[in-house]
């Protein structure tokens, strides 16, 4: 985009592209200046979806939006933290049942190799209650992910609606 003049400048006498001429009489042997400005539109693109916190710090420190434009970055923003954290919050539930599954394929590997031993007796009876004890706690990991889910998913729709509702127009 070209630029413009300013609101409260002289009008050009003429115009070519990229260039106003003035007529501008002076005395001779005189100096004089006709200050003149000229304004450049500039345009940047924001994701709303890829801002973070340190952006939208950066546009409410320089003052290029409006406040009503900041609570709502700011909205935008914790709304995102809420759905990260209950992703992260999956995802360590996940990482939990993976390592349980990892833990029980030992005691079964152990379990196995115990055959015929003088102490298979006892250690099959310890190798049980541990496998039963990882049993509900995977019961539990895994309700948490499926109680997780919908929350999740209703914040995930909420960021949504957020975004799609936003309006923003700044000056910088």
């Amino acid at each position: 985009m070209g630029s413009t003049l300013a609101k409260g400048n002289k009008e050009p006498d003429e115009t070519a592209p990229g260039a106003f001429r003035f007529k501008f009489e002076i005395a001779p042997k005189a100096t004089a200046s006709l200050p003149i400005e000229e304004v450049r539109i500039l345009q940047n693109s924001f994701q709303l979806t890829n801002l973070d916190e340190d952006q939208i710090a950066v546009f409410i420190k320089n003052g290029s939006v409006s406040p009503n434009v900041t609570e709502a970055l700011k909205k935008v923003a914790a709304q995102k933290a809420t759905v990260a954290k209950l992703e992260t919050e999956m995802e360590n539930r996940q990482k939990d049942i993976d390592r349980i599954l990892a833990d029980q394929v030992r005691l079964r590997e152990n379990m196995e190799a115990l055959k015929g031993s003088a102490e298979e007796k006892a250690l099959l009876q310890r190798y049980t209650r541990e496998l039963d004890q990882q049993e509900t706690e995977l019961d539990s990991l895994r309700k948490t992910i499926q109680d997780t889910e919908p929350q999740r998913d209703k914040a995930n729709n909420v960021l949504d609606d957020m975004i799609a509702n936003f309006d923003l127009d700044a000056t910088i």
